[in-house]
């Protein structure tokens, strides 16, 4: 049981390597002036670590391959789009042309993707007032009395109102409008009242204002979206154990195909052979359980 748990972790291991692997996306051999190439293309994303293509010395087709270089293209994407940026800015008052002094004409924009210069849009410039107070205003008014019989005060009225508002009386001047004659001399006969009423008004002002402006126009986006890497092994050819080589001859390219081919169907054999053995060794140790039990009936 230990040996088929530590076979299935070491499959799984290998299992999970294999998966790591980058695959490429083209494989090229070529002999180029006497040159045995063997060229693996890979596309990976612009922040991969391209160290981890290279691979170490491996045996392919009669050639053990090492690593020669690596070369690295980008490939570009360009977009663009319409973009519209709101700036705030706080003001002082919200006459316009005064607000237009303080807002540029242009504007950089660069969010790290896309960049451009945007233009300020006079149809799109928004003022509110940013917050209030409250405000106190003195609001007065006169008012004319009579003709009177006398200068009593109790002709006036204590209060008036003016605009909405309760104004009390602060002041009167009396004036005599006509007289008589008493005697020898003249004596006041009617009078009018002049009095002066004041108040407080209170109202809301603005303590600042803020102003919305778009900017608009076209952003553009110049971006590395993959990076192609072409990686080349030098290869250098093999030669099989236990054959005598004659170079002179040319005798490699009349055996190498047969010795290939012997050890290509000794692989296969050696393969299956282990094939069925792990199959038994799989099927016994499933039969353990049910010997366990039959023998532990009989005791």
């Amino acid at each position: 049981m230990k040996r088929l748990l530590a076979c299935l972790l070491l499959a799984a291991a290998l299992v999970t390597n294999a998966c790591a692997l980058e695959v490429p996306t083209d494989t090229t051999i070529q002999n180029l002036n006497g040159s045995q190439q063997l060229i693996k293309t890979y596309t990976l994303s612009p922040g991969a670590d391209p160290q981890q293509l290279i691979e170490e010395p491996f045996e392919q087709e009669g050639y053990r391959y090492t690593f020669a270089e690596i070369v690295k293209e980008e490939n570009q994407v360009s977009d663009r789009k319409y973009h519209t940026e709101t700036v705030t800015l706080e003001t002082g008052t919200k006459d316009l042309s005064k607000i237009l002094e303080q807002l540029a004409t242009t504007l950089d924009y660069d969010d790290g993707t896309y960049s451009g210069v945007l233009t300020l849009d006079h149809t799109a410039i928004r003022t509110e007032a940013s917050g209030y107070a409250s405000k106190a205003k003195t609001v007065t008014a006169t008012k004319t009395i009579g003709p009177l019989d006398r200068n009593d005060m109790s002709y006036v009225p204590a209060t008036t109102v003016k605009d909405g508002v309760t104004l009390n009386l602060s002041n009167v001047d009396w004036q005599i409008i006509g007289t008589d004659l008493v005697g020898d001399a003249l004596a006041p006969a009617s009078y009018q009242a002049v009095a002066t009423y004041s108040g407080k008004s209170y109202h809301k002002v603005a303590t600042g204002y803020i102003t919305s402006a778009d900017y608009v126009g076209e952003v553009t986006r110049n971006d590395v979206e993959s990076v192609t890497y072409k990686v080349t092994y030098l290869g250098t050819e093999t030669e099989t154990p236990g054959i005598i080589v004659d170079r002179a001859s040319g005798l490699p390219g009349k055996v190498l195909p047969y010795a290939l081919g012997v050890l290509g169907a000794g692989t296969i054999a050696t393969l299956g052979v282990l094939l069925f053995r792990s199959r038994r060794a799989l099927r016994q140790l499933q039969e353990e359980p049910e010997d366990e039990s039959e023998e532990e009936e009989t005791r």
